[in-house]
């Protein structure tokens, strides 16, 4: 009599087991589901820190090739900021400005070998030394003489202005250099110019200070006096002494001149074509992003 409860008993048990192991497949199907979307989420996040990655190392580069471009030609360019799985090449057009200055275009591109990522951007290569001084500013003053030659005002031009430039206070054991931003009086000796010449010309800037030239010291290119103060600045240039290419100042000097003064455009068109005085900003507009 008790066989069929015990068969019932039975049946209802493996019931049970039935709606368990159901239950443990659900769960683990949830599980492995899961798991697989936590798993693609995070192969997504990586893909995308991958892709933000390459854009700001592409970006990067960029910027730093257009940088190089200001004072280097594209081969040592190419050469110097070669990186592992990145292409870049550079297209250049020469041109000339309104007052004859030597412009040059650049078109530069990069991509990344293992993303389909391209970055395109032109950039404009032109000389610090925007104008050369006109026939009334040479050897003579003129108080927007920096918005002239520089396209600054006179707040606004800093020796930043020349990222190579040598700043000083005096010109006591000046190192070889393109540009010279002195802030304070400067005496300059023949061993001070004895790297420069006509076609290695000098831009010396003068700030809030006087100029000596000693004897039988020779000074090519271009000396800027600039002052921002009341005081009447000196400029002396001693027998057996000389300046070619010429001198300007925003202020009225009182100048004392035993020397020779020479002005010279070709010198200082060679100083405006120098390649210390190039400077470069990107051209509005030509940002392309590639995908």
């Amino acid at each position: 009599m008790c066989k069929p409860y015990f068969s019932t008993g039975k049946q209802q048990g493996m019931a049970v087991l039935a709606i368990v192991a159901i239950l443990l497949s659900v769960v683990t199907f949830s599980t492995i589901t899961t798991s697989q979307n936590v798993q693609q989420y995070y192969a997504i996040q990586k893909i995308r820190q991958d892709s933000a990655s390459s854009r700001a190392i592409l970006k990067k580069q960029l910027k730093r090739v257009a940088m190089a471009l200001r004072t280097k030609s594209i081969s040592t360019v190419l050469s110097t900021t070669n990186k592992p799985n990145l292409s870049t090449t550079v297209h250049e057009q020469s041109l000339k400005g309104d007052e004859q200055q030597l412009l040059t275009h650049y078109e530069v591109s990069v991509s990344h070998s293992t993303e389909s990522i391209k970055y395109k951007a032109n950039f404009l290569r032109y000389p610090a030394l925007l104008r050369l001084p006109t026939a009334a500013q040479l050897f003579s003053w003129d108080n927007q003489l920096t918005h002239w030659l520089f396209n600054r005002n006179m707040a606004e031009l800093t020796s930043a202005f020349f990222p190579n430039s040598v700043t000083a206070s005096h010109c006591q054991n000046l190192v070889d250099a393109t540009v010279y931003w002195i802030n304070g009086d400067c005496a300059l000796t023949y061993s001070d110019l004895s790297h420069t010449s006509s076609s290695a010309p000098t831009l010396l800037i003068v700030v809030n200070g006087d100029l000596t030239i000693s004897a039988n010291t020779h000074f090519f290119g271009l000396i800027v006096m600039l002052s921002t103060t009341a005081a009447t600045h000196k400029l002396h240039l001693a027998p057996s002494s000389s300046i070619e290419g010429a001198f300007v100042s925003n202020v009225q000097l009182q100048m004392q001149i035993s020397g020779l003064l020479t002005p010279s455009a070709q010198v200082l068109r060679n100083l405006q074509a120098g390649t210390e005085m190039g400077k470069i900003i990107p051209v509005p507009g030509t940002w392309y992003d590639i995908d």
